[in-house]
């Protein structure tokens, strides 16, 4: 390769960097962080108009069925004693009469008065609230299942939007009061 013919300053000229000159504009140049500001603001209200869109556009949750998810119960077997079977001794037949059945007491609509006896109907299996005070926010005494026989003492009382009666549990002699809705007077055979 010959050095000499090669002349270096005029094959790079076309590849060297001419200054430029400085740029003259007749405004001032605002700073930097302003058109980032700008930016930003721009591309937080397009998202926010993109997620109002897709809100409005989709549908509504409480029509969706969610799938019931699945649950796995493990049952472990416990020990308990085991008792061999026996047999029943024979017992023959005898001449005794069945047992009594046991009398069902028909109740009415009529009205209930003192000294009348009450069945308890119509309250489900918590029974009727036997309270100290004729009204809903008085001391719970226990609950009064359903079907048992009380004797009315004293009321009528109104109170809360319901005719209490005080009613007398036979058994132990506790008084106490019950909403009238929950009972019916006991027809006489």
């Amino acid at each position: 390769m010959d050095h000499d013919a090669i002349h270096w300053e005029e094959d790079l000229r076309p590849f060297a960097r001419l200054p430029r000159e400085p740029r003259h504009s007749p405004r001032q140049r605002a700073p930097a962080w302003i058109p980032a500001l700008a930016s930003l603001v721009l591309v937080g209200f397009a998202c926010l108009l993109v997620a109002a869109f897709v809100n409005n556009n989709r549908p509504a949750l409480n029509t969706l069925a969610l799938a019931p998810t699945a649950t796995m119960r493990i049952i472990t077997p416990t020990a308990t004693d085991f008792a061999p079977p026996t047999a029943t001794p024979y017992a023959p037949p005898t001449d005794t009469p069945p047992p009594p059945t046991p009398t069902v007491l028909a109740v009415s609509d009529d009205p209930i008065f003192v000294g009348a006896q009450v069945k308890v109907v119509d309250t489900g299996p918590n029974g009727l609230n036997f309270r100290r005070e004729p009204n809903r926010s008085a001391e719970r005494i226990r609950s009064l299942p359903e079907g048992s026989v009380y004797e009315v003492v004293g009321g009528p009382a109104d109170a809360d939007g319901y005719t209490w009666w005080q009613l007398r549990d036979p058994s132990d002699g506790t008084t106490g009061w019950g909403a009238g809705i929950y009972l019916r007077k006991i027809v006489q055979p």
